[in-house]
């Protein structure tokens, strides 16, 4: 017990500090059995008792919730390796609830306050050396390699939501062949950016540009779907075709000059690239 203990404060091995993962089959459910007797001092065939075994019942589950959830976000902490600390103690609201319940239990027998209430502290540290505390800190956010890595991967998932967006809104006309084009478009400037090495500034730097483009693609969608009635004329179909390819082309020529493209995957985004070109020229 004193070696479970000392791995509470331990900061090698402290399950709180990310060092040591939970353990992930621990029945709590099965907690409650533990009460079952002691409850039992409650029910004394009167209405209040009845009352007060129900509301400890409660109680008690509600602890049981709370360690079971800050049991599977602990687990789930640990199986990452970039994470942020839980927002809220599960487990230490859960610890405290159960030894509040085991306390107030004890105090139904025991005239004597001294005793419930070592009872009621070696049960919240009985619970602590069984489900730990929860993470106190975040994990991998102190190196600089991992932030780089998060905030690339975040802003090449934003840029690929907005394509989604425009697509979807684009969907509306229920025009195929217009819709096909633009994803055609959409997919050539998702390649580029995908062959950017997420470990390097490259993205960051370019994201305002970007962030442009993609305004700019939004709204010519915006305003071709904004027509009376969804009716695209033939005129006014060609000229967001010819303004999307325009912009697609633009910015792929900029982004081979600032080298992007020339990652180990460049022969299959060459390929990508050459077909997306015909297609877009074919159906022009």
């Amino acid at each position: 017990m004193t070696l479970q203990l000392r791995s509470l404060l331990d900061n090698d091995r402290s399950a709180a500090l990310g060092k040591t993962a939970p353990a992930e089959d621990i029945p709590v459910g099965f907690m409650v059995l533990a009460t079952c007797p002691l409850i039992l001092w409650l029910l004394d065939g009167t209405v209040a008792g009845f009352a007060s075994a129900i509301l400890i019942i409660l109680l008690f589950g509600v602890g049981l919730l709370f360690l079971s959830i800050g049991q599977k976000a602990h687990v789930a902490y640990d199986a990452c390796e970039i994470a942020a600390r839980p927002k809220i103690p599960f487990k230490l609201i859960g610890s405290t609830i159960v030894a509040l319940v085991v306390g107030l239990l004890a105090t139904t027998k025991i005239a004597v306050p001294a005793i419930p209430l070592v009872i009621g502290i070696s049960t919240f540290i009985l619970c602590l050396i069984a489900f730990g505390l929860d993470p106190m800190r975040d994990k991998g956010m102190n190196n600089p390699a991992m932030k780089l890595r998060i905030i690339n991967t975040h802003l090449y998932q934003d840029f690929d939501d907005r394509c989604e967006e425009l697509l979807l809104a684009l969907a509306r006309l229920e025009d195929d062949d217009l819709y096909e084009r633009t994803r055609v478009s959409v997919n050539t400037i998702m390649g580029l950016l995908g062959t950017i090495d997420v470990a390097t500034p490259t993205l960051q730097r370019i994201a305002p540009t970007v962030n442009k483009l993609l305004d700019k693609m939004q709204l010519e969608v915006a305003t071709l779907i904004a027509a009376p009635d969804g009716n695209v004329t033939p005129f006014q179909r060609r000229k967001f075709l010819i303004k999307i390819q325009t912009l697609v082309d633009t910015f792929e020529t900029r982004a081979r000059q600032r080298g992007i493209g020339q990652g180990r995957d460049n022969f299959e985004l060459q390929t990508d690239l050459l077909f997306n070109r015909m297609h877009r020229y074919q159906a022009a």
